[in-house]
């Protein structure tokens, strides 16, 4: 059984506030597609008041220490494994090929004295690979190793016998640097995670942080691989940053963003037009 949700729920949060009516003739901002995956045009990785909670430096040491990136066959892997699923369609044998992957859980994390949401930014080398793939494609050269940085909510695969709780706590501790209680985490939602290639599940939680709450730098695991930047995410600036593809954002993230934003906007009465 999965955690029951108290409080407030995500449904009635998103349902307090509705677009508004737009005026006759108008239409909403859009933002054309582009064929390739670009980098911030100038060069700026911190926009829309995103600020490092631990100071600037990060992201260009980590672009400084990496090397060529290459696509090989998998021979294994401890994390994902391809495997075929056969079913039944119609009386039709048929075949599904998917990956094996383990199941996550994802941290809404406010932090109140900022009355921002805390976003981590790491490299991610499949998300390079794939915009390194759709360059080829189109016989260009291979992107900036930028492009591979994204932006997530703290999260962790789940790989230990302990509560989602606990994970969930471990993780906002590894990655950003903050002890929260497990017991002080609120069940968000489930959702799945790559639904035609691995259909995974990721339980979502929220926390609340202030300062006092640190107890070291964050970061993640450096002899694992990562190197993490903690960055704080204005609440009041972060409709810009979800509209722009430069900053290449997880589906959760954005759910979270969303999520906070009604939350926190109902507990202020903000007008709609500020939160959706």
């Amino acid at each position: 059984m999965f955690p029951q949700h108290t409080g407030a729920s995500p449904a009635s949060l998103l349902g307090a506030h509705r677009c508004p009516t737009m005026p006759h003739g108008t239409s909403m901002k859009t933002q054309a597609a582009t064929s390739t995956i670009q980098a911030p045009a100038d060069g700026n990785f911190y926009k829309y008041g995103l600020k490092p909670v631990l100071g600037k430096g990060i992201m260009d040491a980590t672009l400084k220490r990496l090397g060529t990136v290459e696509l090989k066959a998998m021979e294994s892997s401890n994390f994902v494994k391809p495997q075929s699923v056969m079913y039944e369609l119609d009386g039709k044998q048929r075949r599904w090929d998917m990956i094996s992957s383990h199941s996550s859980v994802a941290v809404i994390i406010y932090h109140t004295e900022r009355d921002a949401l805390l976003v981590v930014r790491q490299f991610r080398p499949p998300a390079y690979a794939s915009a390194m793939k759709q360059h080829e494609a189109q016989g260009l050269p291979h992107p900036p190793l930028s492009v591979g940085f994204t932006y997530e909510l703290c999260a962790g695969i789940i790989d230990k016998n302990k509560s989602l709780q606990q994970i969930a706590a471990e993780e906002v501790r590894e990655e950003c640097g903050y002890e929260v209680s497990p017991d002080k985490l609120l069940w968000v939602t489930q959702y799945v995670s790559a639904v035609g290639t691995s259909g995974s599940r990721s339980d979502m939680f929220y926390v609340e942080v202030d300062e006092s709450m640190r107890v070291n730098q964050g970061g993640g695991l450096e002899d694992t691989g990562e190197r993490i930047e903690v960055l704080a995410l204005p609440l009041d600036e972060s409709k810009g940053f979800t509209e722009d593809p430069t900053y290449p954002k997880s589906a959760g993230l954005l759910f979270g963003l969303m999520w906070l934003r009604a939350r926190i906007g109902a507990q202020k009465a903000l007008p709609a037009s500020s939160i959706v």
